[in-house]
């Protein structure tokens, strides 16, 4: 630890980080018994990261000095989202995004691949954390988030604070439980609704911040919010400011994105007010666009096919599946508008479920 440190004239946040990590290491060492350095050295380092804690105002979620709890709820309740939680317009050309952008400045971001959270603090202090859900009502999450490590469970903020972020497992955090689950992007999801906290604790997730709805309200552009979250402790996306969009940047922004599960890139006017005055649809907000690397996928099984009539009389095959989530919501139907292409797939015989 010693030479971890080396008598540090500051501690950044990375490095109260390490000492949290360390003196929790201990603890369980000697929990085991199997103690590792003297109580009077563990005391001496939790006192002096204490300190630092109240000197800088930040405090690891993990520190020692917060007095975990874990906790286990009986169920994720439903709640309703102090702001909407739309999606995003997506396209695949890249023709599309530049004419977005049209010489305006904006953020271009990474898109992780993970399950969107919203978090809000009062007077510093962590109160609730939620899932997108359906864009309007999610499922409360506050036990999980307050043992994730990179969500402060305070900061240095007494007003408000609402941020909207990405639950991710970082590809080299989710290489020990590859074997056990298919992918980055559904481990994270299911860690997140985990009902015991402290299990959710063992599994490697990271927050990261996209988006400020409420806060730094003195702040006009976007890209100073991220930095302002950035100096209050959060890990925030990966961006670019720029006024144009191509090849080029883009692999910049993969290139920064290593380590994270991404499945595109999300071009954001920079200036706050202009993206507001643009207003929303039904389903996205007209400020930002995601720029689609690949086709979505969700894996499930075709259950059946019913036939449903329209006003018209047009008849139009309905596909019944084995529930499946996407972006958010439970679908178990689908309209099968292309019959050429069901034929293809089950020939001409009827379908049998």
């Amino acid at each position: 630890m010693n030479e971890l440190l080396n008598d540090y004239a500051i501690w950044s946040h990375s490095d109260m980080d390490k000492v949290a990590t360390q003196l929790n290491e201990w603890t369980k060492s000697y929990d085991e018994g199997n103690p590792q350095i003297s109580d009077e050295e563990w005391d001496k380092w939790y006192f002096e990261l204490l300190n630092w804690e109240q000197a800088t105002h930040y405090y690891p979620s993990h520190s020692p000095t917060q007095n975990i709890s874990y906790q286990v709820v009986n169920e994720l309740k439903k709640v309703e989202h102090n702001h909407p939680m739309l999606s995003l317009d997506k396209t695949k050309n890249i023709v599309e995004v530049d004419n977005f952008v049209h010489n305006h400045t904006v953020l271009i971001m990474t898109k992780c691949d993970g399950l969107t959270c919203s978090l809000r603090y009062l007077n510093g202090k962590l109160i609730s954390a939620e899932t997108r859900g359906n864009g309007r009502i999610g499922e409360n999450i506050t036990h999980n988030a307050l043992v994730i490590p990179s969500i402060p469970n305070k900061i240095n903020y007494k007003d408000e604070l609402i941020v909207d972020g990405e639950i991710v497992c970082l590809e080299s955090d989710f290489q020990k439980f590859a074997n056990d689950y298919k992918n980055p992007r559904n481990f994270a999801a299911g860690s997140i609704r985990l009902l015991d906290s402290n299990e959710c604790a063992k599994r490697n997730l990271t927050f990261m911040v996209w988006d400020v709805i409420k806060g730094f309200d003195n702040y006009h552009w976007l890209s100073n919010k991220l930095d302002a979250c950035n100096h209050l402790g959060f890990q925030v996306v990966p961006w670019i400011q720029h006024s144009t969009f191509d090849e080029f940047l883009l692999q910049d922004i993969i290139e920064m994105s290593e380590d994270i599960p991404y499945d595109g890139i999300v071009v954001k006017y920079d200036d706050i007010k202009f993206g507001k005055s643009l207003g929303e649809t039904a389903h996205h907000f007209k400020n930002a666009i995601a720029y689609k690397l690949y086709d979505e996928t969700y894996p499930t099984t075709l259950r059946d096919i019913e036939w449903t009539m329209g006003r018209t009389g047009v008849l139009t095959p309905v596909a019944i599946f084995n529930p499946v989530e996407i972006d958010g919501s439970t679908i178990e139907r689908a309209n099968l508008h292309n019959i050429s292409i069901m034929q293809e797939i089950l020939g001409d015989k009827p379908f049998k479920g």
